[in-house]
C-alpha cells in the first residue's frame, strides 16, 4: 500500500462561542483515541499442539500460551514512550501535567491486554498514578460484541462477502507464501512423504462456531504459522529455531506474512463481520470525539482528553474495515504487528473548524526484536478514511 502524508479528513463544526478569549495562531489538538495492540506474546497454542498441526518443531516459550513476555513488555514500553514524546511535543495537555484527562480501558478477557493497559498507564503519566481498568467478568462488547452476545453477523452476507474474497487466497504472493511456509514447516507434506494433514494446499473454508464465523484450510493454518514465526523472531529467539530458513529469517517473514494478511482480509476485515464485532468500539470512538457520553466505557467523562484502548490486532482489522482504512509498512511485514497503535485525533483550527486525523504508529521488525522504538515518529503515517469517521 502506498504511504501517504496527505491529510484527507472529515470536517465538522462544533457549536460554541469564543467570547473574549484569544484565538490560537494554529490548530490545537483537543482529543486523542489510541487503539494499541498488545505486546509480543507467545502463540495461543502450545508448542506440542502447533507441531501436531503443522509438523514443525516449535520451541518452548518462557510463558504460557497467549501470554505477553517480559521482552514484549519492554518493547511495548518503548513504543509507549515514543508515542508519548510525540504528543507531548505537540503540546497535548493531558500528557504535560497530572490531570484526570487520561482514561485507559483494556480488554479484560485476556491477561496480555490487561498487562498492555498497565504498561500504557505506567509509561504515559509515570508520576500521576494513572491506572488501567477493564471489565471484570465476561467478554467486553467494546472489544468483541459478538462474543459478548451483543451482535451477530448476517450469515448470508458474511458468506457472500467471503466468497467475493476467495481470489485473494489464490493470488501470487499468497501462494508463494504458502509454498515458502510448506518448505520450512513440513516439506514432505505435498508429496505424501510427511503427514498429509500438514499440507497447506487445502482451500480456505468459512465455518461457523457458536454463531461466529471462522476460517479453516491452508490459508488459516498458514496465517497462524506465519504470525507464530514473526512472534519467534520478535521475541529474540536464536535463528537456529527457524530450521532451513535460519540464513534469512527477515526475508522469510516478508515472504510468508502475506498469508496472514490474506487471512485477515478474508474474515476479520469483511465489513459485515467487522461491524458486528467492533461496532460498539467504533461508536464509542465517535461519541468521544464529538463530546457525547461514552456509555460503554466506564470512567470517560467530559474532562477526558485521551482515551487509550488496549486490545488486539482483530480490533485494528475491524476498525480498518469500518472506517475504510488501509496501510502497510516497508520495514514490518505484519500490518498489525505487536504494539502497533491506531490513533484518532481531533484538531480545532482558529476559525473553530474541526478535523479528525487518523494516524498509524508501528515498530519495525528489527525494533521489535531489539525492544526499541526509535523510528516510530519518523515512520508515522497519516491515513485516508474512505468511510466517515464521524456521522
Amino acid at each position: 500500500m502506498k504511504k501517504t502524508h496527505s491529510v484527507v479528513l472529515l470536517a465538522f463544526f462544533l457549536t460554541g462561542c469564543s467570547g473574549g478569549a484569544s484565538v490560537p495562531s494554529g490548530p490545537v489538538l483537543e482529543k486523542v483515541v489510541l487503539l494499541s495492540r498488545h505486546g509480543i506474546r507467545s502463540p495461543t497454542a502450545s508448542a506440542a499442539a502447533l507441531r501436531e498441526k503443522t509438523g514443525f518443531d516449535w520451541p518452548e516459550w518462557s510463558v504460557a500460551p497467549g501470554e505477553m513476555t517480559s521482552h514484549g513488555a519492554v518493547a511495548l514500553g518503548a513504543m509507549v514512550q515514543a508515542v508519548r514524546t510525540h504528543y507531548v511535543d505537540l503540546g497535548f495537555n493531558p500528557l504535560r501535567s497530572c490531570s484526570d484527562g487520561v482514561r485507559i480501558w483494556a480488554d479484560g478477557v485476556d491477561h496480555r491486554t490487561q498487562q498492555t493497559g498497565q504498561v500504557w498507564a505506567r509509561g504515559l503519566a509515570p508520576d500521576c498514578h494513572v491506572s488501567a481498568q477493564w471489565q471484570a467478568h465476561g467478554p467486553d462488547p467494546v472489544f468483541n460484541a459478538i462474543s459478548a452476545g451483543r451482535a451477530v453477523p448476517s450469515k448470508h452476507e458474511t458468506e457472500q462477502a467471503f466468497a467475493s474474497m476467495l481470489p485473494v487466497s489464490k493470488s501470487a504472493d499468497v501462494q508463494h507464501g504458502l509454498h515458502a511456509l510448506q518448505t520450512v514447516l513440513a516439506p514432505g507434506a505435498y508429496d505424501g512423504v510427511a503427514h498429509t494433514a500438514w499440507c497447506l494446499r487445502d482451500d480456505v473454508v468459512l465455518e461457523w462456531k457458536k454463531g461466529a464465523p471462522r476460517l479453516s484450510g491452508g490459508v488459516a493454518t498458514g496465517g497462524m504459522a506465519a504470525e507464530s514465526l514473526l512472534l519467534l523472531y520478535s521475541e529474540g529467539f536464536p535463528l537456529d529455531v527457524f530450521g532451513s530458513a535460519k540464513a534469512d529469517v527477515p526475508g522469510l517473514l516478508k515472504t510468508v506474512l502475506p498469508v496472514h494478511e490474506a487471512e485477515s482480509r478474508m474474515l476479520r476485515r469483511l465489513p459485515v463481520v467487522a461491524a458486528a464485532r467492533n461496532g460498539v468500539m467504533a461508536e464509542s470512538i465517535r461519541a468521544f470525539l464529538v463530546d457525547r457520553p461514552v456509555t460503554e466505557i466506564p470512567g470517560v467523562t467530559a474532562s477526558t482528553r485521551l482515551l487509550v484502548l488496549a486490545g488486539h490486532d482483530t480490533n485494528q482489522d475491524a476498525l480498518a474495515a469500518i472506517f475504510g482504512l488501509s496501510w502497510a509498512f516497508a520495514d514490518q511485514p505484519d500490518s498489525t504487528a505487536p504494539d502497533t497503535v491506531l490513533a484518532f485525533e481531533r484538531w480545532r483550527y482558529p476559525d473553530r473548524h474541526v478535523e479528525v486525523k487518523v494516524r498509524i504508529f508501528h515498530q519495525s521488525l528489527e525494533e521489535l526484536r531489539a525492544g526499541q522504538a526509535s523510528g516510530v515518529e519518523r515512520s508515522m503515517q497519516t491515513l485516508e478514511p474512505r468511510n466517515p469517521v464521524l456521522p
